[in-house]
C-alpha cells in the first residue's frame, strides 16, 4: 500500500539536539498522530465528527498552555503579601493559574461557535430577511462580530487577574514567610 503525503506528516519527528547524544521527541509530532487516530476511531463509531472536534480544539488548548507555561509549573511564580510584597515563588500557584488559564481558553470560543447558530435560526424566520435574502450575509458577519466581541471579556473576566489563595494551601516555606492568610499571584492569560 502507498504511503500518503498526510500519513508521513503524521509520523513522529524525532530530532537530534548538538549538543546532547539523546534524541527528543517534538511534542506536536507526538500528539498529531494520536489525535487523527482517535479522530478515524471516533468516525467509525458515529457519523458526527462535530463533537471530537470540540473535544480536540480544548485538548490542544490545554496542551497549548501547559506546553507553554511549564517553565511556571518547574519554578514556580512569584505571590505576593496584601500590601504587594513579594513573598516567594509557588509551585502550587503555578499549578492554579494553569488551570485557570486551561479553563479560560475552553470557554473562549464558546459563545462564538454556539451563539451565531443560535441567533441566525431565529433572525431568518424574519420577514425582513425573507423578503431580502441579500442581508443574510451581512447580517451573519454582524451576529459573529458581535460573538467575537462578547467571548473575550466573558472568557477573561471568569477567574481575577490577581488570583487569592490561602497560605495554608501552599508550600510551608512561603506560609512561614507571611503572616497574611491569603497571597495573590498573577494568573496570566
Amino acid at each position: 500500500m502507498p504511503v500518503s503525503t498526510m500519513q508521513t506528516a503524521m509520523l513522529p519527528s524525532l530530532h537530534l539536539h548538538p549538543s546532547s547524544s539523546r534524541a527528543t521527541w517534538e511534542p506536536s509530532s507526538v500528539l498529531s498522530p494520536l489525535l487523527w487516530a482517535l479522530m478515524y476511531w471516533f468516525r467509525k463509531q458515529t457519523s458526527s465528527l462535530q463533537p471530537l472536534a470540540f473535544s480536540c480544539r480544548d485538548f490542544a488548548n490545554i496542551c497549548n498552555v501547559v506546553l507553554m507555561r511549564y517553565g511556571e509549573l518547574e519554578e514556580g511564580i512569584d505571590v505576593l503579601d496584601a500590601d504587594g510584597n513579594l513573598v516567594g515563588s509557588s509551585k502550587i500557584a503555578a499549578r492554579h493559574a494553569l488551570l485557570e488559564t486551561a479553563l479560560t481558553r475552553v470557554v473562549l470560543p464558546m459563545p462564538i461557535l454556539v451563539l451565531p447558530p443560535i441567533v441566525m435560526s431565529m433572525l431568518e424566520k424574519t420577514a425582513l430577511l425573507q423578503a431580502r435574502p441579500r442581508l443574510l450575509l451581512p447580517v451573519h458577519s454582524l451576529v459573529c462580530l458581535a460573538a467575537f466581541g462578547l467571548a473575550l471579556p466573558l472568557a477573561i473576566s471568569l477567574f481575577p487577574q490577581m488570583s487569592e489563595i490561602e497560605t495554608s494551601q501552599l508550600e510551608p516555606e512561603i506560609a512561614r514567610a507571611t503572616s497574611s492568610r491569603t497571597v495573590v499571584y498573577n494568573k496570566g492569560l
